[in-house]
């Protein structure tokens, strides 16, 4: 994939790019930074993942480990750069600290000094709202942010998991589980209940998710993107799994898939209501459009066999695994649609016009299900009981 940027047209056809307005220097197609979006849990064997953080470097200087999100900094700098050392060799990553209880650092002009140094940045886990509070306190930008942004608007890339893939989104979700989402909708205090949001830090327009199959994320990315306030479009990235961004094309890397949640035609029906969502799963190999969201799928999968049966949906739409072997399972069978019932709420998914789903292989994927799995669209309903 060539190094490029995620281009304008995807900031303009949402609502404007946060911290990114009003900065000198906007991105374009040709000279800014891949972005490697991981979903969390990367395994330190998934070498494409690591690979295609390393190709996009630009310059002779460290990639750099920003453990601002973890609640161990020192636990956190050491394991990365034994992962990103052991594929580039010895040297390639160092640590720079821009902790939390030290907000002043991000000001100072010698911490923006070792950033213009980085050949490339890596943002560890933890909690992203750390992240903000240091390189954006109160939406304020620090030397720190600008000098990270100007590397990126130059050509380095920006990579990051779990918590350090969450803060790259323009609007960023910072808390709340998806039962919660589906029962209280989007908190509007920093004490309320339901999802959370709060302005990112302003890399990529959708909002992103993470550990997003795993921990059953699906109720919360719904609800964000139907609300008013927010993108359109959400993507939600499993753990061992990566989003790589070149311009205006996204590709997905690793175990698992990307979920991509678009509310542009959903029909609000109340707080936190909507029908006609559509919602399709990108596997390992796949491209994602960043200006129309269609799925471009790896050549190389197959269509998957269908079976005449009915599929059972289970109890619970957010417990671990349940949307993927849900998708899989639909995915495979003549049924077209599944209904959850929830907490003063239904959740349907049902085949929407055009659906198929292929696989590289029937097996060896997440849970039992297919290895390499796409499939879509659906179509989602979440509704009042």
């Amino acid at each position: 994939m060539k190094k490029a940027l995620l281009v304008l047209g995807v900031c303009s056809a949402f609502q404007g790019c946060g911290p990114l307005e009003g900065l000198a220097g906007h991105p374009t197609e040709n000279d800014a930074g891949r972005l490697v979006i991981v979903g969390g849990a990367l395994d330190v064997e998934n070498a494409a993942v690591y690979a295609a953080v390393l190709d996009g470097r630009l310059g002779d200087g460290p990639l750099c480990v920003i453990p601002t999100a973890s609640s161990d900094p020192a636990e956190a700098i050491e394991s990365m750069v034994a992962n990103l050392d052991g594929y580039g060799g010895a040297g390639t990553a160092m640590g720079v600290f821009l902790p939390r209880d030290e907000p002043d650092r991000a000001r100072d002009p010698a911490a923006a000094d070792e950033l213009r140094g980085c050949s490339g940045f890596y943002f560890t886990g933890g909690s992203q709202s750390r992240i903000l509070d240091v390189f954006l306190p109160a939406g304020d930008t620090t030397a720190a942010f600008r000098a990270l942004r100007k590397r990126w608007l130059e050509g380095a890339v920006v990579a990051g998991s779990s918590a350090g893939a969450a803060m790259m989104s323009r609007i960023m979700i910072s808390g709340g589980s998806s039962d919660e989402a589906v029962s209280h909708g989007v908190a509007r205090s920093e004490d309320g209940d339901g999802v959370e949001l709060r302005p990112g830090m302003g890399f990529f327009e959708p909002i992103l998710d993470q550990h997003f199959l795993a921990r059953g994320r699906i109720g919360r990315l719904i609800v964000a993107v139907i609300d008013p306030g927010s993108p359109r479009v959400g993507l939600g990235i499993d753990e061992n799994t990566a989003l790589v961004v070149d311009g205006s094309s996204a590709e997905v890397l690793g175990a698992s898939g990307v979920v991509m949640v678009d509310g542009r035609a959903a029909v609000a029906t109340g707080p936190g209501r909507a029908t006609d969502v559509q919602v399709s799963l990108a596997g390992s190999g796949d491209l994602i459009d960043l200006t129309s969201f269609a799925v471009q799928r790896d050549s190389t999968k197959r269509e998957l066999p269908i079976e005449t049966r009915s599929v059972v949906p289970g109890n619970d739409p957010f417990e671990r695994w349940a949307l993927l072997r849900l998708i899989s399972g639909l995915a495979a069978a003549s049924a077209a649609e599944a209904t959850y019932e929830l907490a003063g709420a239904t959740l349907t998914l049902r085949k929407a016009d055009g659906f198929s789903a292929s696989a590289s292989y029937l097996a060896g994927g997440i849970e039992g299900t297919p290895s390499g799995l796409s499939a879509g669209p659906f179509r989602v309903d979440l509704m009042n009981r």
